[in-house]
This record gives structure tokens, C-alpha cells and sequence, in this order.
């Protein structure tokens, strides 16, 4: 059997400066089991390079669920990712 065969699935959500970057409030992916957040946190930004462009490492902030995860948190089925600024707050939104 390969890690490959189950597929889980986790909900992304985006706050309102990463929404300009990824023109998404969220988005549904299918994963592999046994996928570590820091995997994941690399394919996302594989998928938006504009948020490596635009923000420096250690900017970026996330939750699984709402607790802060380690590098190595393995994902699990029905997990909710949340990538936010809590730093620089909505600065790139037009008005504020």
C-alpha cells in the first residue's frame, strides 16, 4: 500500500491581504496522508510565489484549526489551514 492511495481532504483560508494574492477567501485541496504542515506550507507558496515576494520569512502566520502548528504537524482529514499578515495587518487593501 503507498501513502498516495488515501487522499484527505483540508479547507484553506486566506485573510484579506493574502485574498488580493490569491483571489480566494478559501479553497478546498486534497492531500496525501502523512503530509507534514511544512510540506504543505511549501506547496502553497509553490501555488502563490507573490506571497514569498511579498513577504519576508517569519511575516506569515498560521493556524491549523486555530493552534499554531509545528513544522513537522502531520494534516489530517477535515483540517482548516488559516495563512494570515498578523503583523502587517490588511496594509495592501486599497483605502487602509
Amino acid at each position: 500500500m503507498s501513502i498516495f492511495d488515501k487522499s484527505l481532504r483540508v479547507l484553506i483560508t486566506y485573510d484579506k491581504t493574502l485574498q488580493l494574492i490569491t483571489e480566494k477567501k478559501q479553497e478546498e485541496c486534497y492531500i496525501s496522508e502523512n503530509l507534514s504542515f511544512l510540506i504543505f506550507f511549501q506547496m502553497v507558496l509553490e501555488s502563490y510565489p507573490d506571497i514569498q515576494n511579498r513577504f519576508a520569512p517569519g511575516i506569515l502566520g498560521f493556524a491549523i484549526n486555530g493552534h499554531p502548528p509545528e513544522l513537522d504537524t502531520e494534516l489530517h482529514d477535515g483540517d482548516t489551514i488559516h495563512f494570515s499578515v498578523p503583523h502587517l495587518g490588511n496594509h495592501l487593501i486599497e483605502g487602509q
